[in-house]
C-alpha cells in the first residue's frame, strides 16, 4: 500500500500506515499459480471439491493459529511440504497434490493479513484525526494523485464521527486519453476497520463538476428514518 501525501484532499488529516514487509515475488507468484492450478482442478471434478475446500479449510485454520502476521507467515511457506504433509495428507489420496493446497491456503492467509492491516490502519488515521480535532480524515490511498490517471489512483476519506466515507478513483476513461473521477459512498466499521463500499455517485470527466459532487457528497447528512 502507498503511503498518503502530505496535504490530502477534503481537509482531512492524512491516514496512516504502520510498515508491512514485502513478500518475496517468486513466493506470490508460487501462490497465485497454486489457486490457478486448483480451482479450476476442483471444479472441473465436483467429486474432488468437497475434500479440497476441507483440506484448505483445515490448513486455514492452521495459520491462523501460527500465523498472526506475514513474516510468520513466510516461514511458514518455507515448511509448505511438511505442512502439506501433517495437514493435506488425505487430499493427496484423491489425486490434489497437498503442496497446492497449501499455497493455496497461504494465499488466502495472506489476503486476510493484508485485509487486517488494511482495516487498522483505517482506525489508525481516524483516531489521529479525532485527536487533532478534524472532522474528515483520508483513511487509506493507492497510488500517487501527481501521477493519475496513467497511474491507478484511489483514495478513501472518511468522516471521523460516524465512519461515513467517500471512495475516490481516478483512471483513464475509455479512448485512453482522459483522465476520469469516480466516487463512491462507503462506510467504515469503526469497531473493526471494515469498509463497505455503497452505492456510485459518479463519474466526471470534468475536474469542476467532480470536485463539487465530492463536496456534495461529503456534506450531505444521512436522511432521518421513515415514520410509521
Amino acid at each position: 500500500m502507498a503511503g498518503s501525501t502530505s496535504d490530502p484532499p477534503g481537509g482531512g488529516a492524512p491516514g496512516a500506515r504502520a510498515a508491512w514487509p514485502d513478500v518475496p515475488p517468486p513466493v506470490l507468484r508460487a501462490w497465485d499459480e497454486a489457486e490457478a492450478r486448483l480451482f479450476p482442478l476442483v471444479m472441473a471434478h465436483p467429486d474432488l471439491y468437497e475434500q479440497s475446500v476441507t483440506a484448505i479449510q483445515r490448513l486455514i485454520g492452521r495459520l491462523r493459529e501460527s500465523c498472526p502476521d506475514l513474516p510468520a507467515l513466510l516461514a511458514a511457506h518455507e515448511h509448505g511440504a511438511e505442512l502439506a504433509a501433517e495437514e493435506a495428507a488425505d487430499a493427496s489420496t484423491a489425486g490434489i497434490r497437498p503442496d497446492l493446497l497449501a499455497a493455496a491456503a497461504c494465499a488466502m492467509r495472506y489476503r486476510e493479513l493484508v485485509a487486517s492491516h488494511v482495516a487498522s490502519g483505517r482506525l489508525a488515521a481516524l483516531a489521529t484525526a479525532r485527536d487533532q480535532g478534524v472532522s474528515w480524515a483520508v483513511v487509506e490511498e493507492i497510488g500517487s494523485q501527481d501521477r493519475a490517471p496513467y497511474v491507478q489512483y484511489q483514495r478513501i476519506e472518511a468522516e471521523v464521527a460516524t465512519g461515513r466515507a467517500v471512495i475516490v478513483s481516478i483512471g483513464l476513461d475509455e479512448t485512453l486519453s482522459r483522465a476520469i473521477h469516480r466516487l463512491d459512498e462507503a462506510e467504515i466499521d469503526l469497531a473493526t476497520g471494515g469498509l463497505r463500499i455503497g452505492e456510485t455517485v459518479g463519474s466526471y470527466l470534468d475536474p469542476v463538476a467532480f470536485a463539487a459532487a465530492l463536496q456534495q457528497a461529503m456534506s450531505a447528512r444521512p436522511a432521518p428514518p421513515a415514520q410509521a
